[in-house]
Formats: C-alpha cells, structure tokens, sequence
C-alpha cells in the first residue's frame, strides 16, 4: 500500500505563511519554511543547502501553479528524495529510481497503491525539473553531506609501557555474611523476575499464534476462486502500467546520465 506524501510536511495554512509572510513579524519566506521544517541554524552549512532546495521546490511548484494539495506534495517527495539520498548516499540510479516510485504513487489513481495526484503533464515537467537541477549536481550533494571523519593515532614503544601488578582489595573491605547472603537474595529474585518476564513473553506469542491461526482460517473460507481473480486482474494493471512508466522512466534515465557524462568530461581534474 502506497503512504502519500500530501500534507505531510507543509499544510495549507503554513503555504500561506511562507506565500505573504507579514512584514511586522520580520520573518521572510524562508524563515517561517526553517520554523515549519524545525531547522533552528539556518546558517549552518547543511541546513543551508537543504533549505535551497526545499525553497527552490516551491518556487517550481509555484511557477507551475499547482494547487495546495500538489504543492504540498510535491514539497514533500523533494524533500524526501533529498533527505534519502544524503543519508543513505544512494548512487544517483538507486535515488532516481526512487524519485520515480514516488512520482508513480502520487501520479496514478489506482488505490491503494497509487493516488492520482499529479495529471501525466504535470508528473513529466517534475521529473524534468528534478534531472535539470537536483541530479544535474547529485555529485555536490553527495560531497556537501559526506560526514568528515578524522582519525588520531599515536605510537607506543613496548618498552615504554610499565605493567603494574594488579591490586588486591583489603581485608577490612571484605563482605560479612550477612551481606554475602543479601547478595545471593538479590539475585534469586533478579533469576525469578527473568523466569517471569520469559513467561509472559511466552504466553504474548502462544495468544499471537492463536489469532494468527484463526486469520488464517478466516482467509481460508474465502473462495480461491474470488481471491485468484481479483490477484489476477490487479496483477495485469500493475504489470501493464508499471511497463509503460519504465519504459518512459528509462529514456529520462538515458539523457540523464549523458547529461552527467557531458559535465563531467568538461569539468577539469
């Protein structure tokens, strides 16, 4: 089942503020995106660069006048898109693909895989966008968000270390027996909270199997031949549809990557 991306981020009230933000609060539009986002050094390098592409993504949804609803969600795959590809540091063809699962899922009404969000018009000048910029300098973001790692090291001659005997407690220090069997108390009742601890657990999994069993013997009453038909018929409109998309998906990819190419001959070493 599909999760859609609508109003995940950014609601209408908040594209409001970010649209006319009020001039006596002293707030411009991309400080009241930092609060809604939670960003609280918008100056921080990273922060910075995430906030411009966010900032960007609505003026792009601006300029093709999407309404509240496709903006937001529009907002809300570049951001995720983004978010994905910096963490995970996804090669460009993992996070493309990705991209494009998400346009598919807000661009087709088939529920509840896919929502039709986005008209066909409107997916394709998205994806155009997202090649032109966001994956025309995938390399930099990549770069921008490598976490750098430092490493100290120090060397130690054998010689120079001096290995002390270890030193053995005081008598004065010892247990009485009084002590010694509060000990053993302590930690016959910790041995008994574990025994009881593993039978509830125990007894949660037997009444887990017992519904799970029952599901199963719901789902069985249920004619095979129904069940085969509608898995067959939802079957051959994923297929049919999913072939189209990627056949439409991968001359995007094609220009994509000459598009890369192309940079990265005429950038020098």
């Amino acid at each position: 089942m599909a999760k859609t991306l609508v109003w995940c981020d950014l609601s209408t009230e908040q594209l409001e503020n970010i649209r006319h933000p009020h001039p006596k609060k002293g707030l411009t539009s991309r400080d009241w995106l930092a609060k809604f986002l939670g960003i609280s050094d918008p100056h921080n390098p990273k922060d910075a660069i995430s906030l411009d592409w966010y900032v960007h993504a609505l003026q792009f949804g601006e300029e093709l006048k999407l309404a509240d609803d496709k903006l937001s969600g529009l907002f809300s795959i570049a951001k995720a898109v983004h978010c994905r590809s910096t963490q995970e540091r996804l090669q460009i063809d993992r996070s493309f693909q990705y991209c494009k699962d998400l346009l598919l899922a807000h661009s087709v009404q088939r529920p509840p895989y896919s929502i039709g969000l986005f008209t066909l018009s409107e997916m394709k000048q998205i994806l155009d966008w997202f090649l032109d910029t966001y994956y025309r300098h995938y390399k930099l973001y990549q770069y921008a968000f490598t976490s750098r790692v430092v490493m100290n090291t120090s060397q130690t001659h054998p010689l120079d270390v001096v290995e002390l005997p270890p030193e053995l407690p005081k008598l004065n220090d010892a247990m009485t027996d009084e002590q010694w069997q509060a000990q053993l108390t302590e930690e016959q009742k910790k041995v008994e909270q574990e025994e009881r601890a593993a039978a509830e657990a125990a007894a949660a999994a037997e009444d887990e199997e017992r519904n799970r069993r029952l599901r199963e013997e719901y789902e069985a009453a249920v004619p095979d031949e129904i069940k085969d038909r509608v898995a067959a018929a939802v079957e051959r409109e994923l297929a049919l549809l999913k072939k189209n998309m990627e056949e439409q998906f991968q001359s995007q990819l094609v220009v994509l990557q000459d598009k890369v190419q192309q940079l990265e001959t005429r950038v020098p070493a």
